[in-house]
């Protein structure tokens, strides 16, 4: 599984937003939910870090994916894992399917 497949299931699973935010930075310079949202998904390996650093500001850097570790928070391999566990994106078709309740009928 390549960047292209993880960036397709984001898409289709509406990440692909905070992909986004986490590739150019915006994601550390909002707001603090988004930042932890953003983090959090990269732990879990639903995202993963962008292929440069992003400096936030003078005592603050997020390293590329290639600055961690094979198979750590942000890598590629991480990543990987995440999207080959078909558990995790049922998880996520759920949480779709329960905001789209929510939407429809609230």
């Amino acid at each position: 599984m390549n960047t292209s497949k993880i960036y397709k299931l984001q898409k289709q699973y509406r990440l692909h937003k905070y992909q986004k935010m986490i590739n150019n930075g915006d994601a550390w310079r909002s707001s603090r939910e988004i930042g932890e949202k953003c983090k959090s998904l990269l732990e879990s390996g639903a995202c993963l870090l962008p292929t440069v650093e992003q400096r936030i500001n003078i005592f603050s850097v997020v390293p590329s994916r290639y600055q961690v570790a094979k198979g750590g928070v942000g890598s590629l391999e991480h990543s990987r894992k995440y999207w080959s566990d078909t558990w995790n994106m049922s998880v996520l078709l759920g949480k779709e399917f329960q905001n789209k309740y929510v939407e429809t009928y609230l």
